[in-house]
């Protein structure tokens, strides 16, 4: 499920997975990529698509994202000034539940009101 949810190869996700398990203090072994594979051919995940029933209260927020390409790393290392890249991620979470309802992402140019 962690593979599907981070669209990640199947090392990633092991190497996720043991870093997810370091940082809770859980000694659990982690399964290799292969393991891994093998397990995702029988999953068949249900991811709630339909919206709730009834009235929902909606709490909508945005947060900016900094974009990391490839050249990043070039820019902090010889301290060459550039362009930085932002996007803006949209959040619609139902109040009572606090499952997200709709999220999207825009780049910085587009404004907030369309």
């Amino acid at each position: 499920m962690v593979r599907l949810v981070f669209h990640q190869p199947l090392r990633q996700t092991e190497g996720l997975l043991g870093s997810l398990l370091d940082l809770m203090g859980v000694d659990l072994p982690v399964p290799n990529h292969a393991t891994i594979s093998r397990r995702a051919a029988r999953l068949t995940p249900v991811l709630r698509t339909a919206p709730p029933d009834g009235p929902v209260t909606l709490v909508i927020d945005r947060t900016g994202l900094k974009v990391y390409g490839a050249g990043e790393w070039h820019r902090d290392k010889h301290g060459v000034r550039g362009r930085r890249t932002w996007r803006k991620l949209h959040l619609a979470v139902d109040a009572t539940t606090n499952i997200i309802v709709a999220a999207t992402v825009t780049t910085s140019g587009e404004g907030d009101a369309g």
